[in-house]
């Protein structure tokens, strides 16, 4: 197979994720183009006929070097390729990994977070709860308390009317006494004077 110098120089090969370096094989391929073109001026001119097997056989053996060149870079490009594809597999594998870890790390701090949010919230509720029994317990205490004055307030009251009564029951009692007595004095007051009338008519 017929290959020129610029076929050489011009030889794509495919790129893969993260392939080999293409300036580098150009050059190389490049390198091969020059040393391809440089064969026939090299090559000794057929000094006769019988002389020309000689330089076919060369001209042969050059083109197997060159095809060897252009297999060894193919070669290369494979393992370059290869690598690459390698190099990429691990990343994506270190990537996953990585995006398992950032997931369970986020799903560890969201339950964290929500544990500590519960445990807020019930803080709060029981403070709450202890809030409102205290807010009871006073309102409770201050009860007892206006019951109580309300109780002794009544109990004075009716101590001071008692009290009262009896002092009011005493007097209409001395009172009745006095009277009593009054009528009494009376009495006696009117039989001494009907006496003495008597006894002065007598």
């Amino acid at each position: 197979m017929a290959i020129t110098p610029e076929e050489i120089a011009s030889k794509e090969f495919l790129v893969g994720l993260r392939g080999y370096d293409k300036d580098e094989v150009r050059a190389y391929l490049q390198t091969v183009a020059a040393a391809f073109e440089a064969v026939p001026a090299a090559a000794p001119a057929p000094a006769a006929a019988p002389a020309a097997p000689a330089a076919d056989g060369g001209m042969a053996a050059q083109l197997g070097q060159i095809e060897a060149i252009l297999a060894t870079a193919n070669t290369e490009a494979a393992k370059v390729r290869a690598e690459a594809e390698a190099d990429a597999a691990r990343i994506r594998s270190e990537a996953d990994g990585e995006a398992t870890r950032n997931r369970s790390e986020a799903e560890a701090y969201a339950e964290s977070t929500r544990a500590e949010a519960e445990q807020h919230a019930n803080e709060a509720r029981q403070k709450l709860t202890a809030a409102q029994d205290e807010a009871l317990g006073l309102v409770a205490d201050a009860q007892a308390r206006v019951d109580k004055m309300l109780e002794s307030s009544r109990l004075e009251a009716e101590a001071a009317a008692q009290e009262a009564v009896a002092h009011i029951t005493a007097q209409v009692d001395e009172l009745t006494a006095a009277r009593e007595t009054s009528k009494t004095q009376l009495i006696e007051l009117r039989a001494k004077l009907d006496k003495a009338l008597a006894s002065a008519e007598g």
